[in-house]
């Protein structure tokens, strides 16, 4: 089995800590460069298209029980990697933009990445609904407890519930932020936009930190299968 959400979780671990601090810099301070940020976006964005569109098109997870690891974790991998690549795009394509730091410069700097946030702002609002329908599918079905040949996660194998509430909840605070992000660009008020810094923020962090892990347990669980050991930690 290939279970290359690995990779894609620290990759969407970065891209949600990396999006975050770089709205908030756009909202409440300046950004000298973009040259930088449309260099990780697109190191980024690249890891998580390919990746996403891989395992959405060749179902590396392959059959019963793990059919519906593709979608939760593949599927929103690619939408998360396009978006950052045009994230990518257009911060190199408007790299003159962020040079100045001129009051009026940095004025224009925010209103113009807004207005080309807006029509983004539908799709990662139409992704946010993907992900709450995911986080539902989580809790509902519980899907996603670890094989008991994993070392700590397969610990609580007999347990789904733990390892679905788990899922169910950082889904579940990515959809938030993506919900609330359309609101957020139109509104002037600071407490949406800190819904959205937040959320992606504490998601991007746990992410990151599930998929560090999964290197460790993902690598012992194939131990454990193909030479019989036992080890459980």
């Amino acid at each position: 089995m290939i279970a290359n959400n690995t990779i894609i979780c620290i990759a969407v671990g970065a891209g949600l800590i990396g999006f975050a601090w770089f709205l908030r810099l756009v909202w409440t301070k300046n950004i000298k460069s973009s040259e930088g940020w449309a260099g990780f976006f697109g190191v980024v964005g690249l890891i998580l298209a390919v990746m996403g569109f891989a395992t959405t098109i060749m179902w590396p997870y392959g059959g019963a029980p793990f059919e519906y690891a593709n979608i939760a974790f593949g599927e929103p991998a690619a939408v998360f990697g396009a978006l950052l690549l045009f994230a990518a795009v257009y911060l190199w394509r408007n790299r003159q933009l962020f040079a100045s730091d001129a009051a009026a410069d940095v004025k224009k700097m925010r209103d113009e990445v807004q207005q080309a946030l807006k029509p983004v702002a539908i799709f990662v609002f139409i992704a946010g609904l993907m992900m709450a329908a995911l986080a539902m599918s989580w809790i509902r079905f519980q899907n996603g407890a670890a094989p008991e040949e994993e070392p700590i996660s397969g610990l609580f194998h007999a347990m789904p519930i733990v390892e679905a509430l788990f899922l169910f909840a950082l889904w579940a605070i990515t959809a938030v932020g993506c919900l609330v992000f359309p609101w957020a660009l139109s509104s002037k008020r600071g407490k949406l936009r800190q819904v959205v810094i937040s959320t992606w923020i504490i998601a991007g962090v746990i992410f990151a930190g599930f998929g560090a892990l999964n290197f460790y347990t993902h690598i012992g669980m194939f131990t454990n299968i193909n030479k019989g050991t036992h080890y459980r930690i």
